[in-house]
């Protein structure tokens, strides 16, 4: 149906694809049971957060200077960005855009 995109520093760095599935807020919840795992392995929030602004700043760089990434470091970069939006570190509308893939036919 269109993808998921993740904007650092008004650049794209990564895409994921959605459709009837994989909808951005399938994404969202992803991103809560990541956190929440974190937390059961004795991570408190604050430590968490710490760790999120860190991974996006390496990874954002990373992807500005075309080094290359792996896609575990997608998703991780992803399930970050979605939980600093959630405790309102980041403003959504800076880093998410959702893309349709439908193209349509201009009419005159």
């Amino acid at each position: 149906m269109g993808d998921l995109c993740l904007f650092w520093n008004d650049i794209l760095v990564s895409k994921h694809k959605t459709n009837s599935k994989l909808t951005y807020d399938y994404y969202k919840k992803k991103s809560d049971i990541f956190i929440i795992d974190g937390m059961k392995r004795g991570s408190n929030i604050s430590f968490i957060k710490q760790q999120s602004l860190f991974f996006v700043q390496v990874f954002g760089n990373r992807r500005i200077n075309k080094e290359k990434v792996s896609s575990r470091d997608h998703v991780f970069f992803l399930y970050s960005i979605l939980f600093l939006i959630k405790i309102g570190i980041y403003d959504e509308d800076d880093f998410v855009f959702l893309c349709s893939k439908k193209r349509r036919k201009c009419r005159s």
